[in-house]
């Protein structure tokens, strides 16, 4: 005499035989599978170039024209912000953050132009945008003292800097060899 009556008790003896070897195998490999796929994905450098798109090489003009685009919204971005920072309203603190990523783009833009190996035509082009990169990392830096010391008077170093890196775009521009 059965005093309690679990009926989940009685309906797993019924679909005790349901699972057959052939289902238990066949979960068992997906499983194993996605668990070793996972792992593969985990395993696998991410800087790999499996996988990577294949591109074309870019010609000399289009990477100077990709790292002077992006050194003009640099420069522009942060002659913006030093100005709202004159007026009180960016911090010093955001205003170096700034700096220092803006720092970061030019070091990358700089050995952008330094692997690009571009052809001997090209070449004077090149370096003498190198040098008004470095200029504008000395803008930078000058910037930085600036806002360090929280000078917010102009600064004819600052335009100095500002021109001299003007002057090395220009040649940079005028020795591309499209113009000859």
């Amino acid at each position: 005499m059965a005093i309690f009556d679990y009926p989940f008790i009685g309906e797993h003896k019924i679909y005790a035989g349901l699972a057959s070897k052939k289902g238990i195998t066949l979960t068992a490999g997906i499983t194993a599978a996605i668990i070793g796929s996972s792992f593969l994905i985990w395993y696998l450098p991410q800087n790999s170039s499996v996988g990577t798109l294949i591109t074309a090489p870019r010609t000399e003009l289009e990477i100077i024209n990709d790292v002077y685009s992006r050194h003009n919204i640099t420069a522009t971005n942060i002659d913006s912000k030093f100005e709202e920072w004159k007026r009180g309203n960016v911090t010093a603190s955001d205003m170096m953050n700034q700096i220092s990523r803006d720092r970061t783009e030019i070091q990358n833009l700089r050995k952008e132009l330094a692997d690009a190996r571009p052809a001997q035509e090209w070449q004077d082009s090149f370096d003498t945008y190198a040098k008004a990169l470095d200029s504008f990392a000395k803008y930078l830096s000058t910037m930085e003292t600036k806002v360090q010391s929280g000078n917010k008077t102009d600064s004819q170093e600052l335009d100095g800097l500002k021109k001299e890196m003007q002057d090395y775009l220009n040649s940079s521009i005028a020795a591309m060899p499209f113009g000859k």
